[in-house]
């Protein structure tokens, strides 16, 4: 309830703000489009998944979204996103809702929900913008930022030269804290790491745990955050971010006492984009450290994530592959994918993506996946 009342009052200040501008006459310009994308997947080799979930593959809706673009003034536009993926609670459907009102190139004003523009993981959530089937682990896991944020960003972009640009973000606001969250047509993704063992009793221990964590009400807390990129034209982008926030953990100490503490949380890292001739290539580092307050009853963490994706388009066929290495409070692993992206048509994408999860604690395994995306 809270975080739909901070929502509202986001919006309704910026309401007001643009209605204080003095409108020059315009058209309202309003703009609808969606899609939706039929999903398969088939889990191969990892006998835990199975004896706990009953099943290793699935086919169903892996995802619906509908979008709608308004600009009643010629320098705000009101942005909404309702997406549908399995195992979402209602509130996660709102993927973004918001208003923004642009002053000049140099200065924009968002505020509502909105993606977090940190990574350029978060910008593949919807299935149009992701070349695979599978999300990046940054935007599954929330290792290192939360993929929305109810509040408000500032942002823009100074042209240097012909070629060279600067760009900035800077923003702040509530953000939802969602841990070990099913995803995927089987829920495997999101908790991948808590698979990674023999141990199938300690294994469907902690799957219940996250199951009745907080009855599905999860924990709040604010964030900030910034980046500063470069661009230069439209061939490559370089960027530097990072995000402080202070959340709130519990364990229980023996099986009648629990403690609490607060747990500082700064995460940074470094994105790089190259497109160029149908090649496009994305690499990031990030890392950073969680430190709580109580160091006698809670460890401290390092986090480090590697990404590397790179695709390149013969006529309308993408072969592409991707590797994502994690380190921090879930055990070590790397993913490893390869994948086929054809669009015969505009409106429509056919995806083939195979996932090998490599780790020490588990024999290897495999994930295929199967998509087909129609937009309307």
């Amino acid at each position: 309830m809270k975080k739909t009342t901070l929502l509202i009052a986001i919006l309704s200040l910026t309401f007001h703000l643009a209605s204080a501008q003095e409108a020059e006459e315009w058209k309202t310009e309003i703009f609808t489009t969606g899609y939706f994308a039929l999903n398969s997947e088939y889990i191969h080799n990892l006998p835990v998944f199975e004896e706990i979930k009953g099943n290793n593959y699935g086919l169903n809706i892996g995802e619906a979204s509908v979008l709608t673009s308004l600009r009643p003034l010629e320098k705000l536009k009101i942005n909404s996103v309702m997406t549908y993926k399995p195992n979402l609670i209602w509130d996660q459907i709102i993927a973004e809702m918001s208003a923004e009102w642009t002053f000049n190139e140099a200065f924009k004003l968002k505020a509502g929900r909105f993606l977090l523009p940190l990574h350029p993981a978060n910008s593949q959530y919807y299935a149009p913008m992701n070349i695979g089937i599978a999300l990046p682990v940054f935007i599954t896991n929330h290792v290192v930022f939360p993929l929305n944020i109810n509040g408000i960003v500032i942002s823009g972009r100074a042209p240097l030269n012909s070629t060279l640009a600067v760009c900035y973000q800077l923003l702040g606001g509530q953000y939802t804290k969602m841990t070990r969250q099913e995803a995927g047509i089987l829920g495997f993704f999101g908790r991948d790491g808590l698979y990674m063992s023999e141990n199938s009793q300690q294994v469907n221990t902690m799957v219940e745990k996250f199951d009745n964590e907080d009855d599905g009400e999860y924990p709040q807390f604010f964030g900030t955050g910034g980046k500063l990129c470069l661009e230069m034209g439209d061939i490559a982008k370089i960027g530097v971010a990072g995000f402080y926030s202070i959340e709130t953990l519990n364990t229980f100490i023996d099986p009648t006492t629990i403690v609490e503490t607060d747990i500082e949380l700064i995460h940074y890292g470094i994105n790089f984009i190259l497109n160029s001739n149908n090649l496009i290539m994305k690499l990031s580092a990030w890392g950073g450290t969680e430190t709580p307050n109580d160091t006698q009853n809670f460890d401290s963490y390092v986090v480090e994530l590697y990404y590397g994706e790179i695709s390149y388009t013969i006529n309308k066929l993408t072969p592409y592959t991707k590797v994502e290495v994690i380190n921090g409070r879930m055990k070590t692993w790397t993913r490893t994918s390869f994948g086929l992206n054809y669009r015969p048509f505009f409106e429509t994408t056919l995806k083939l993506e195979y996932h090998r999860y490599l780790q020490e604690y588990v024999d290897d395994f495999d994930v295929f996946q199967l998509s087909a995306v129609y937009s309307f």
